[in-house]
């Protein structure tokens, strides 16, 4: 194979590498809304984890079973009532999150 076919071959390989990856770079819609989604999923489980955290504390207060459970079903009830709560909060909290992080994305292109 002469140097000229070589040349061809070796730029024809690069820019089928490369081509691909023209205009991958991050728009500042999109680092905005990453930032957005890593905020608001941080927020979401401090969320989480003071309900359980709560709950777990409620438990204990009541003392606790083998399993884990509170020794009075009022008290495992509340404690499951708490768990739910901040479960919902946390998934509204990430929904908002993730529709804001959508709308900067939009705004960017």
């Amino acid at each position: 194979m002469d140097i000229s076919k070589q040349n061809f071959f070796a730029a024809t390989l690069a820019s089928t590498l490369l081509l691909p990856l023209s205009g991958c770079t991050d728009s500042a819609g999109d680092r905005a809304a990453e930032e957005v989604r890593s905020e608001t999923q941080d927020e979401a489980d401090d969320m989480r984890a003071a309900a359980d955290e709560m709950a777990d504390e409620l438990r204990e207060a009541d003392g606790k079973t083998i399993t884990g459970s509170a020794e009075s079903s009022a008290v495992e009830n509340t404690a499951d009532a708490i768990e739910a709560a901040g479960e919902r909060s946390a998934d509204a909290l990430e929904a908002t999150g993730e529709a804001t992080a959508d709308h900067l994305e939009d705004d960017g292109e």
